[in-house]
Order: C-alpha cells, then sequence, then structure tokens
C-alpha cells in the first residue's frame, strides 16, 4: 500500500513537463505541435466513440489527468464547463497558457489522491485516457472514490485502463509513476460495484507493441440516479 510521503508524483510529472511535456502525455506522438493537437482530436472522437451522448450542452465535465489539455480542446465545445486537474503545476500553467482562447475551461492543479475544489455531487461526466495506469493502485482507487463523492446522481465515469493479458509484466515498484499497471475487468467491476457505482459497459481497442500485445479497456460507469 503505497504511503503519500513515498511518491513524488508531482515533482516527477513537473520534472517531465520541464523536460518534454508532449512526449510523456503522448508518447508516439513527439512531433510538432499540430501533430500533438490532431493527435487529441483522434483520441477524442476514439474514447467517446459511441458515448457522444453523454457529452451534453449543458454538463459540467471533469477530466483527470489533463496534462496540457490536449483532449479537452475539443471536448471544451461540446459541453457547458470542463475543468482539467493535474498533479503537475507546470503541467496546469503550459494548459491554461495553450487554451487560453477557451473559456468554459479552467485548470487546476491537484494533490495526486483528490479531486481539489469540487463540492459533492455537482458534476456530470468525469474522463480519463492513460492516466490510471500510471498510478499504484491505490492512488487509482482513491481517485475512484473521489468520483463517486462528486458525480451527481446518473453522472458518468469513463476511464481506460490497460487490460492484463498473459505476458502482462507485473506491476511497477509503487514508487514509479510512469510504466503501466494492467487490470483485469473482473476486478474493476468488483471495484466500481463497491463504490456503488453501476457497471455500464467495457469496450476493448487493440493496443499493438513490440513489448506486449493488448487491449485498453474503456470503461463506462454511472452513479445510480
Amino acid at each position: 500500500m503505497t504511503d503519500p510521503s513515498e511518491l513524488d508524483m508531482k515533482g516527477d510529472w513537473n520534472r517531465r513537463a520541464l523536460e518534454n511535456a508532449r512526449y510523456y502525455i503522448a508518447t508516439p506522438i513527439d512531433g510538432t505541435e499540430q501533430l500533438f493537437r490532431s493527435s487529441g482530436e483522434h483520441d477524442v472522437a476514439l474514447f467517446f466513440d459511441g458515448l457522444e451522448q453523454v457529452l451534453q450542452p449543458e454538463a459540467t465535465v471533469v477530466d483527470i489527468g489533463a496534462g496540457v489539455g490536449r483532449m479537452d480542446e475539443f471536448v471544451a465545445p461540446r459541453v457547458r464547463r470542463l475543468i482539467g486537474v493535474d498533479v503537475s503545476g507546470e503541467m496546469v500553467a503550459l494548459a491554461r497558457q495553450r487554451l487560453a482562447h477557451l473559456d468554459n475551461i479552467e485548470f487546476r492543479e491537484g494533490d495526486g489522491w483528490t479531486l481539489p475544489g469540487m463540492d459533492d455531487g455537482g458534476i456530470d461526466v468525469v474522463f480519463s485516457h492513460i492516466v490510471f495506469q500510471h498510478m499504484p493502485r491505490n492512488v487509482a482507487a482513491s481517485y475512484f472514490g473521489e468520483v463517486v463523492r462528486v458525480l451527481a446522481p446518473g453522472g458518468h465515469f469513463v476511464f481506460q485502463l490497460p487490460e492484463r493479458v498473459p505476458g502482462a509484466p507485473a506491476d511497477p515498484p509503487e514508487s514509479d509513476t510512469f510504466e503501466m499497471r494492467f487490470y483485469s475487468e473482473d476486478e474493476l467491476r468488483d471495484q466500481l460495484a463497491g463504490l456503488g457505482l453501476d457497471w455500464v459497459a467495457c469496450r476493448r481497442f487493440a493496443v499493438k507493441s513490440p513489448a506486449l500485445d493488448f487491449n485498453q479497456l474503456r470503461v463506462h460507469a454511472q452513479k445510480p440516479a
């Protein structure tokens, strides 16, 4: 069990932001700003494919692990308000600069465990993409609990995690805030049910890499109305 004092998640991601934010946010897209923007547009379309209905014009949406707003730029025009949360103050500063032209987005620096400044039951949608996989399991679990707290009745939680498959590596040391953790669908079902969330659907997206072929699980859960 990771103790907060044993992690330097904030320091780790501040260093990564200063070294090369685009690389650490979307490793395969280490190119121009235009390529980086295009990857955000592409990933929003893929991530919300079949779930477009959750992004309502009157919705208040939270992005956990917003980075520099790569995906938020393309979610914000579809909703009333978007709050991007990131543990790195350096990422938050870059996000505010990049997306200053969008007046319905705000970015907040978090502590790596909680969702700052959010009242209970005030959020319509929480989403997170390629973020929880980098966290020790109890850190991700802390965020899951926070999602339940801030979601309004009937609110949606959409997130992604890599599926545990034969050959998947064991978890890295708990101090590691970059290498991936792999999850099974059953353990995610049990975890979300234990928090009182209804399981809606799980979709698999195939990933082929030199080290391992696996699926990204896109999970859609909902807080009971």
